[in-house]
């Protein structure tokens, strides 16, 4: 066995610490630019969406914005309920009145006589 160092086993380990590198600047980016687009809306499902997309998990990017803007995961909540408050709408009311307006309640009579009985 030798003591010399091994210069093809030096470049491999030069190499490979210089990916390791790129690859963090590249995960970062990536997880910056999936908190932006996330953020970008406040739709139902679009923060899922873009975790999938980023290849992350849903809850790892709703940590991520918390730390960036606490509070956001709220707010876009509430936006969201507003938003589905205001797009309902209300329930028709019916009346027995008839469409002429004059009143009276509507009655239903029984179709056989023998039921009356």
């Amino acid at each position: 066995m030798t003591t010399e160092p091994n210069s093809r086993i030096a470049e491999l380990r030069a190499a490979s610490e210089a990916s390791e590198s790129q690859a963090k600047k590249d995960k970062a980016a990536l997880l910056k630019a999936a908190v932006e687009e996330a953020m970008s809306s406040t739709a139902y499902g679009h923060l899922t969406a873009v975790a999938r997309e980023a290849g992350i998990a849903a809850q790892y990017l709703r940590t991520l914005i918390e730390e960036k803007q606490p509070g956001w995961l709220d707010w876009a909540a509430e936006e969201r309920e507003a938003a589905k408050a205001a797009k309902a709408k209300p329930k028709a009311t019916r009346s027995r009145t008839a469409k002429g307006g004059e009143g009276g309640t509507a009655r239903r009579t029984r179709k056989s006589g023998a039921a009356a009985a």
